[in-house]
């Protein structure tokens, strides 16, 4: 049994579309992680509800609109221009969530 594996290997081809869900998932979580404290932070210190809840809605529209092309494939997938334009949109709406974290944090 040494060697053996638990699940079927499924080839590494970007063209399948099975294969595409494990790195899409893997994407996916790792996204999660950092608009999470800021929000939480937020809530904290006072940021208004209607400021948080946009800003955790876009970033989760542009994750998903993201989700939605790394799980197409092709050369999106791989830096195409709208998937990094969509990925650095995520991100500057979880820094935009730590700056006003920090200004409320102030004040």
């Amino acid at each position: 049994m040494a060697g053996a594996l638990a699940r079927p290997v499924i080839p590494a081809d970007d063209d399948n579309r099975l294969y595409r869900i494990d790195p899409v998932h893997m994407n996916s979580v790792e996204a999660l992680a950092p608009p999470i404290a800021p929000a939480v932070l937020a809530m904290t210190v006072g940021v208004g509800a209607p400021t948080l809840a946009t800003l955790v809605w876009a970033h989760l529209a542009i994750r998903l609109l993201h989700l939605g092309i790394y799980r197409h494939g092709g050369n999106a997938a791989k830096g195409d221009s709208l998937g990094t334009i969509l990925y650095v949109s995520g991100a500057l709406v979880t820094l935009v969530l730590i700056l006003l974290t920090g200004w409320a944090a102030l004040n």
